[in-house]
């Protein structure tokens, strides 16, 4: 990260108008569509003690431990090196659980570097942004936003499990699509569906339901654009919490970072709560998972699963380490489509009780198992399975936690 010295800044404002600066030079860019610098971008990640669904107070010696190099700035905020000494950013704790890594890296060196850390962390997650998540997010843009004003939103539907694919080294990162060369391999042939759509929001709002329901996967949707009230641009959001700043004004891409977050917190509160005390009936298991106690999360797709499609994701989640789902387990086969899972997720490695069927799936979410748990369910169901999926924990529709988490929430304009 050359552009920018991050040992000049000594405070939380030297970094805000650094940033600020900087990214005012990469919208003007932006407009004569000759972009020299990377754009500057944001990472959020959730971050537990290691052991418990519970806030990580020495949250720095799990980055430490991974060989990056923090410097304080303040109790909250740290100037970033990687193992080699070279710059990365800026590290935030925005909410106890929540911390941001701010960046001016190249997407393709910046993605991979996260992808590492959160793979060989136990502690980190991302933070996961499913498509029914995003369609709440997108009611609010349609209500804080002019009418007049452009917003992007991107579906992502892929159904890898229609065939036997090998798994990638690292998980797949959730950005903007690439250009496919002339010279690519053959297509697969299987149901993939991957498009932008950028239109008025006045327009978007009008027609998104009726299309949502002629064609289902227009419900996965995997980016989502924040118009900026700073002026012309935005900033899009991202399925697996990274955020890209496309607007002139960093302090109006971190209040929108921060909005979300706190939706964000909000919905992990009560995903824990109603998934730990709704009920108090138990599952029996075997082995040390005798009594799991726990609300279930009920997810039903609106089309089955074939029975080759149902036998490859139950091999690529839980005969592959690095699965999409962030799973391990044994699986315990009940019939042709129908699976019992007593397994960990890899998260915190917390027990999970699943069943897994052609229809739909069961996970029984213990007390103490992170509410991420979920929301990487759901975001990975969409995009992977069903994206028209209906989705409750305990007797509570997914969309309607979603939509009660962010009621409350202020949203704030850059001054």
């Amino acid at each position: 990260m050359p552009e920018i010295d991050i040992g000049a800044v000594k405070s939380r404002r030297d970094m805000v108008r650094l940033l600020d600066g900087y990214s005012l030079e990469r919208k003007e860019e932006l407009d004569e569509r000759k972009v020299k610098r990377p754009l500057v971008k944001t990472q959020l990640l959730e971050i537990l003690d290691g052991s418990q669904c519970r806030p990580n107070e020495d949250y720095t010696e799990t980055f430490r431990r991974r060989g990056l190099h923090l410097k304080a700035i303040d109790d909250d905020l740290h100037a970033v090196r990687d193992p080699q000494g070279q710059p990365m950013g800026f590290l935030e704790r925005l909410r106890p659980r929540i911390v941001a890594l701010y960046s001016t890296l190249d997407a393709k060196d910046f993605s991979p570097r996260i992808q590492k850390l959160v793979i060989g962390a136990p502690e980190l997650d991302w933070v996961w942004l499913s498509g029914i998540t995003f369609n709440v997010l997108w009611g609010l843009v349609s209500k804080l936003s002019s009418p007049n004003r452009f917003v992007k939103l991107v579906f992502t539907h892929n159904s890898v499990y229609e065939v036997d694919e090998e798994e990638p080294q690292t998980e797949e990162e959730m950005s903007e699509p690439q250009e496919e060369p002339e010279d690519a391999p053959t297509v697969v042939e299987r149901r993939e569906a991957r498009f932008q759509l950028i239109d008025r929001v006045e327009v978007v709002r009008e027609k998104l339901k009726t299309l949502q329901v002629t064609y289902s996967p227009l419900h996965a949707i995997s980016q989502l654009r924040f118009p900026s009230p700073a002026g012309r641009g935005g900033h899009d959001f991202y399925a697996n919490g990274k955020v890209t700043n496309r607007s002139v004004s960093f302090t109006d891409h971190r209040l929108h970072v921060l909005f979300v977050t706190r939706i964000y917190e909000q919905l992990l509160g009560k995903t824990e709560q109603q998934a730990w005390y709704s009920v108090k009936s138990s599952v029996a298991a075997p082995g040390e998972f005798r009594r799991i106690v726990g609300a279930p999360l009920v997810v039903r797709f609106a089309e089955p699963l074939s029975s080759s499609t149902f036998d490859h994701w139950i091999k690529s989640t839980f005969e592959r380490p690095r699965n999409r789902f962030r799973l391990w387990g044994h699986p315990i086969r009940l019939g042709p489509t129908k699976v019992h899972v007593y397994g960990l997720d890899r998260h915190l490695w917390q027990p999970l009780f699943l069943e897994l069927t052609a229809t739909g799936c069961v996970a029984i979410i213990p007390n103490g198992t992170c509410g991420n748990t979920v929301h990487r369910l759901v975001t990975n169901i969409q995009r992977y399975l069903d994206p028209g999926a209906i989705v409750h924990l305990g007797d509570q529709r997914y969309s309607a936690m979603v939509q009660e988490a962010s009621t409350d929430v202020k949203y704030e304009l850059a001054g």
